[in-house]
C-alpha cells in the first residue's frame, strides 16, 4: 500500500513539473498523461475533452496499456444515458472526482463491461478538468486491483486535478489576453479599412469600384473569411451578391438570397437584417437555430460566426446588405460591430451619392433629350410637309426621331388586314438591323402581343416601360431587347379616323428614360404621324374617287367591260389604227336571244347575272388585243382588231356563239342561252364610228329574223331588210286604227263527244301594201315596243262581242302578253270588255304562259285571284316550256293546263314526249284541272290522247285558224256543240272550277 502511495506522489511531482513546462493546453494534456503513467501505478491515465455538437467526451491525449481501447469508446456528458453514467460523465458534470473501486462489479460500468473486462480492469477514478468554472473535460486513471484506489491516493489525485485546472486557467487568460491584442490588432487594421473606404467613396468613379474597394479593404486584416455585398435585384424577392473578396469570393459572386419571411434561406443573418433593417450578428453561427438552411456550408467552409449589416437608402429603405463571415466564435465583438456598422453607414452614403449624381446625370441628360426631341419633333414636321409617299414619310420621322432622342431604335409597324401580327415600315437607329424582323402581334392570345406594341394598339393608349426587364408579361422580347443594351420602351398607337392603324415604338438603353415631359413630347409625335397618314389617306381616297369617276364615265358598272361612250373612243382609235397601216378589222354587234324572258320569268337580278356572265365569257373567249364592250341592255359589241380576214371573223364569230350557249345556272335553274350576231367590216361597211355600229346593228337583226343563234354579215340586203322592218313597225301603229287587224278563231274539241266545247282567238294583220304578215314577225314587234297593249286591248273586246255574235255563245279563250299581264289597267280592261259584251264571265279564258308567272309569282298569282274573283277561267299556255314546279302550281288559282305543242308534234313515235304528256295528264288529273293539247294534227296523235284522257284537244285535224263566218258553219256541221255553264260548278268535263 505504501508503494502505491509513493508511486502517486512520484506521479502528481510529475504532474506539477509537466505543468510547469507545457506551453499549450494540448501539450499541458500530453505531458500530464505522460506524467502520471511513468511515475504512478497506473494502467492508463487519459484526458477527454467535451465535443460541443455532440456532447461527448472525447479522448484528446492518454498513455498506458489501455489507452488504444479507451480512445474507441464513446463517454457523454449527458446524464441518463448508458455511456454518461460512468465515472466520467458523473465527474463532468458534477466537477468532483468519481472513483469506482470495483469497476467491473459495479452497474455504472454497464456501457464498457466486455472491454473493461478484457483490459482486466478493477478500479478507475475520473477527475474534472475546470476552466473559468466549467467543466471542459475529465482526468481518467485504471488500475489492475480492484479496491487499489485508497484516500490518500484520491487526496493526491484531488491535487493533480486541482492543478491541472489551475494551469488551464492560466492557459485560458494568456489566450484572453492574446485574443485581445489581436482583437485590437483587428480594430486597428478596420479603422484603416474604414479610413481607406472613406477614401474610396471620395475617389472611386463608379459603384462596382466602390463595393469591390469595400470587400477588399474588409478582408486585409484576415479576421474574415469573405466580406460581400448584396443588392436586392429587381422585382424585389432576392439580394444578389454584387462583390465579394476573400477565400469563397468566387461561389459568393454567383449566389442570391430569398428575403421572404417564408423561405428558409432568407433567416441567415443578411435576409433577417434586411428584413430588419438592423445589424444581425450571429457569434456562434452553428447554435443559431435561425441559421439552419446554411449549417452545412458553414461547416463546410469553416465558418462560426456571420454579421450582416444593412445598406439603406435616403437611411431608411433597405436595398441590400454588408456580410461577413469569421472562421471563430465570437470575432464580432461590440467594439468591431460598431465599426462595421460605421463602414455600412458609410457605403449607403456612397451608393446614395452616386444614386443622386446618376439622378443629376439623368435629368441633365433629359433636359438634353427633350432639346433634341423638340429639334427631332421640328424636323418630323418638316418630313411630313415634305413627304411624298408613306415610306417616305416613315423613313424621315424614325430617323430624325432615333437622332434626336439618342434611342437604340425607332420604329413604326402598320396593322395587316386579315393578320394578327404588325407589318413593321419604317425604322432606324444603331440597332436597327436586329431589330428589323422581331414579330410584333395586336393579340393577346401571341406571347409577342403582349409587350408595348401590343398593348398600346388594343388599349388606344400609350404604353411605357421605363425597365422592361421586370414586367414578366414582356419577355417575349426580353432577348432582342437584352442583345441590344436596352432597358426601356415606350409604344404610342397610331389613330386614323378614330381607328388604330398601327404604333410607333421608341427602345432606349437607360432605364427610366421616359419621363411625363419626354412622353408628353414623343405622344405629340405620333400624333403628327397620324395626322400625316390621314392626310395620305384622304389623298388616296380622292385619288381612288377621281379614277372610280373616270372609270365609271367610261365603263358598265354591271360588267365592268367599256360602256358606249368609251367603245366609240377605241372604236375611233381603231379606226384611225387601220386607215394608217391599210387594215381591216371587224365589229360584231350582239345580242343575246329571249333576254327578256329570262328577266321576265327569273327577274332582273338573274338578268343582270346572266349579264356578267356573258361579260366573262366574252372576255375569256377572245383575244388581248380585242375590246369587248356593252352598250347598254343585252346588246354588247366587239372590236376584232387583227381579223384581216373573213375566216378569222366568221371562225371567232362562231366559237362565239357555242361558247355563249352553254348552260349556266341562274336562280336555281339551268338556262341555255344564245346570241345573235351582226358583222360590219372595216372599210367596206363603214368609215366612221357611226357607220360601223349601225350597220353591225341591222347584220344582227338580220341574223335574229333568221331564227336567232346567228350571225350574219352586213351587205346591202340587210340595210334594206333592216328598212322594211322600220316601214313595218310603223306600219303597225297604225294597223289598228286602219282597220287592218282581225281575229281568226281555231276551235277546241271535247274527247268526250261533247264536239265543239270552245274557241281560242288568234290575232292576224293583212296589210294592203305588206299583205298578211306572220304573227311571228309582227306580236314580238309589237311587244317590243309597247304596241301590244292596245292591241291586246282591242282583242279582248273583240273576242268577248264575237262570242255573243254567234247563235249560241261558244267559250272564248284569248292569250295575255307579257306587257298586257303586267299592265295596271288589265283589270278593268276586262270588266269593260265583258260589261261591253254582255258576255258571261265563265265563258271567257286568259291563257298566261309560265314565264310570264315566274317573273313575279307573287304579284302574279294576286292578279290571277283578281281575275278568277270575276267568274273568268285561266289557263296556263304552253305548258312544260318553263320552269314552273308543282309547289307553285297549286299555288296559281288556274282551271286548265295546255300541252306545248312541242311535246305533241312527234306523238306517239317519241317515248320521251310520250312520258311528258303522260305525266302533264296525269298530275293535271290529281290536281283536278282540264288539260288541253294543242297542234294535234294526225289521227295518231289524236288516238294517244285520247288514250290518256285528255279532255280537250285543237289543231289541223279538226280545224285550222278560220273567221268568225267560216267558224259558224264549221259548228253548225260539227256534231254538237257544248259550253260551259253560266255559273261555275264542281264536277264536270268542261269549264269546271276548281274550288279551294
Amino acid at each position: 500500500m505504501k508503494s502505491h502511495i509513493a508511486r502517486t506522489f512520484a506521479a502528481l511531482s510529475a504532474t506539477n513539473e509537466a505543468i510547469l513546462y507545457a506551453k499549450s493546453q494540448e501539450q499541458l494534456y500530453r505531458k500530464v498523461c505522460e506524467a502520471a503513467f511513468s511515475s504512478g501505478d497506473f494502467m492508463a491515465v487519459t484526458v477527454f475533452l467535451l465535443e460541443e455538437e455532440s456532447g461527448l467526451l472525447r479522448c484528446a491525449a492518454g498513455f498506458g496499456e489501455d489507452v488504444a481501447r479507451l480512445r474507441s469508446i464513446d463517454i457523454s456528458s449527458i446524464a441518463g444515458r448508458p455511456e454518461g453514467e460512468g465515472v466520467c460523465g458523473k465527474a463532468f458534470r458534477n466537477r468532483a472526482i468519481c472513483i469506482s473501486n470495483d469497476f467491473l462489479k459495479q452497474s455504472h460500468s454497464l456501457a464498457w463491461r466486455d472491454g473493461a473486462t478484457k483490459a482486466q480492469v478493477g478500479a478507475a477514478a475520473a477527475l474534472p478538468l475546470i476552466c473559468g468554472g466549467r467543466s471542459v473535460g475529465v482526468l481518467l486513471v485504471t488500475r489492475r486491483e480492484a479496491g487499489s484506489i485508497t484516500d490518500e491516493i484520491v487526496s493526491l489525485l484531488e491535487r493533480m486535478s486541482a492543478n491541472i485546472s489551475y494551469a488551464l486557467d492560466n492557459f485560458e487568460r494568456e489566450n484572453a489576453r492574446q485574443r485581445s491584442e489581436r482583437a485590437m490588432r483587428r480594430l486597428n487594421r478596420m479603422f484603416a479599412a474604414i479610413s481607406a473606404t472613406n477614401e474610396a467613396i471620395i475617389r472611386v468613379k463608379s459603384r462596382g469600384e466602390l463595393l469591390d474597394v469595400v470587400c477588399q479593404a474588409a478582408v486585409l486584416g484576415g479576421m474574415f473569411n469573405s466580406a460581400s455585398i448584396a443588392l436586392l435585384e429587381p422585382g424585389g424577392r432576392y439580394l444578389h451578391i454584387v462583390a465579394a473578396k476573400g477565400r469563397f469570393s468566387e461561389r459568393m459572386l454567383s449566389s442570391r438570397c430569398a428575403i421572404a419571411d417564408d423561405h428558409p434561406e432568407a433567416h441567415g443573418a443578411i435576409g433577417t437584417s434586411f428584413r430588419t433593417g438592423r445589424p444581425c450578428i450571429m457569434n456562434d453561427y452553428l447554435a443559431e437555430p435561425r441559421s439552419s438552411h446554411w449549417h452545412d456550408l458553414a461547416r463546410a467552409e469553416g465558418t462560426r460566426a456571420s454579421a450582416s449589416f444593412p445598406l439603406l437608402q435616403n437611411g431608411d429603405k433597405p436595398i441590400g446588405g454588408l456580410l461577413f463571415l469569421a472562421p471563430e466564435k465570437d470575432a464580432f465583438t461590440p467594439d468591431l460591430v460598431e465599426l462595421l456598422a460605421r463602414l455600412a453607414e458609410n457605403v449607403s452614403f456612397a451608393l446614395d451619392n452616386f444614386d443622386r449624381a446618376e439622378e443629376k446625370a439623368r435629368t441633365e441628360q433629359q433636359k438634353e433629350r427633350l432639346a433634341r426631341m423638340f429639334a427631332a419633333l421640328s424636323s418630323t414636321n418638316e418630313a411630313i410637309m415634305r413627304s411624298r409617299s408613306r415610306a417616305e414619310l416613315f423613313e424621315l420621322v424614325c430617323e430624325a426621331a432615333a437622332a434626336g432622342g439618342r434611342f437604340t431604335s425607332t420604329s413604326i409597324s402598320l396593322a395587316r388586314p386579315g393578320s394578327d401580327f404588325l407589318e413593321m415600315v419604317g425604322i432606324a437607329g444603331p440597332t436597327a438591323e436586329n431589330s428589323r424582323h422581331v414579330r410584333v402581334s395586336i393579340s393577346e392570345a401571341h406571347p409577342e402581343g403582349r409587350g408595348v406594341c401590343g398593348t398600346a394598339f388594343r388599349s388606344g393608349l400609350a404604353c411605357v416601360s421605363n425597365d422592361y426587364f421586370a414586367e414578366a408579361s414582356f419577355c417575349a422580347f426580353h432577348g432582342v431587347l437584352r442583345d441590344d443594351g436596352a432597358h426601356a420602351a415606350a409604344a404610342f398607337p397610331l389613330s386614323v379616323r378614330g381607328r388604330t392603324a398601327g404604333t410607333m415604338l421608341f427602345i432606349a438603353a437607360e432605364k427610366d428614360t421616359f419621363t411625363f415631359e419626354f412622353t408628353e413630347l414623343l405622344q405629340r409625335l405620333a400624333t403628327n404621324v397620324s395626322f400625316a397618314l390621314e392626310n395620305f389617306d384622304r389623298v388616296d381616297e380622292k385619288t381612288k374617287a377621281d379614277e372610280r369617276i373616270e372609270y365609271l364615265a367610261s365603263h358598265d358598272s354591271l360588267t365592268r367591260l367599256p360602256n358606249r361612250e368609251m367603245f366609240n373612243e377605241l372604236l375611233r382609235h381603231a379606226i384611225d389604227t387601220a386607215h394608217r397601216n391599210q387594215r381591216r378589222f371587224a365589229v360584231l354587234f350582239i345580242d343575246l336571244d329571249r333576254f327578256k324572258v329570262i328577266n321576265d320569268s327569273l327577274g332582273h337580278q338573274a338578268g343582270d347575272a346572266l349579264l356578267v356572265e356573258v361579260a366573262g365569257r366574252l372576255k375569256r373567249a377572245l383575244r388581248a388585243s380585242d375590246v369587248v364592250a356593252r352598250l347598254g341592255g343585252d346588246e354588247f359589241v366587239v372590236i376584232l382588231g387583227e381579223a384581216d380576214q373573213i375566216s378569222d371573223v366568221e371562225r371567232i364569230a362562231r366559237n362565239l356563239l357555242f361558247v355563249l350557249s352553254q348552260p349556266l345556272q341562274l336562280s336555281g335553274h339551268e338556262w341555255q342561252t344564245t346570241a345573235s350576231i351582226g358583222i360590219a367590216m372595216y372599210p367596206a361597211d363603214g368609215l366612221d364610228v357611226q357607220a360601223l355600229t349601225k350597220n353591225a346593228d341591222m347584220a344582227m337583226y338580220l341574223a335574229k329574223e333568221d331564227g336567232k343563234n346567228a350571225f350574219r354579215f352586213f351587205t346591202k340586203d340587210t340595210r334594206n331588210l333592216s328598212i322594211e322592218r322600220l316601214q313595218l313597225e310603223a306600219a303597225l301603229r297604225r294597223a289598228l286604227e286602219r282597220g287592218q287587224l282581225s281575229l281568226h278563231y281555231q276551235p277546241k274539241v271535247g274527247m268526250a263527244g261533247e264536239g265543239v266545247t270552245g274557241v281560242e282567238a288568234l290575232l292576224r294583220w293583212s296589210h294592203p301594201a305588206f299583205g298578211a304578215v306572220s304573227p311571228a314577225q309582227f306580236i314580238p314587234l309589237a311587244e317590243e315596243t309597247g304596241l301590244v297593249v292596245p292591241i291586246g286591248r282591242w282583242v279582248l273586246r273583240e273576242a268577248c262581242a264575237q262570242a255573243m255574235r254567234w247563235l249560241r255563245p261558244l267559250s272564248v279563250a284569248v292569250n295575255l302578253s307579257p306587257r298586257q299581264f303586267a299592265d295596271e289597267h288589265l283589270l278593268d280592261d276586262i270588266d269593260e270588255a265583258l260589261e261591253r259584251s254582255g258576255l258571261s264571265p265563265q265563258l271567257l279564258q286568259l291563257e298566261v304562259t309560265e314565264s310570264m308567272v315566274m317573273r313575279n309569282v307573287s304579284r302574279a298569282v294576286k292578279v290571277m285571284e283578281a281575275i278568277r274573283s270575276r267568274g273568268v277561267r285561266l289557263a296556263i299556255d304552253d305548258f312544260g316550256t318553263g320552269y314552273s314546279s308543282m309547289s307553285l302550281l297549286k299555288q296559281l288559282p288556274i282551271d286548265t293546263i295546255k300541252i306545248d305543242r312541242s311535246f305533241v308534234r312527234d306523238l306517239p313515235a317519241d317515248s320521251e314526249d310520250c312520258a311528258i304528256v303522260q305525266a302533264i295528264i296525269s298530275m293535271a288529273k290529281a290536281l283536278d284541272l282540264m288539260i288541253i293539247a294543242e297542234g294535234v294534227e294526225t289521227p295518231e296523235q289524236e288516238g294517244f290522247l285520247r288514250e290518256l284522257g285528255c279532255d280537250e284537244m285543237q289543231g289541223f285535224l279538226f280545224s285550222r285558224p278560220v273567221v268568225a263566218e267560216d267558224l259558224s258553219r264549221f259548228v253548225q256541221s260539227a256534231a254538237r256543240v257544248t259550253s260551259p255553264p253560266l255559273q261555275p260548278y264542281v264536277g264536270g268535263a268542261v269549264g269546271r272550277v276548281r274550288v279551294r
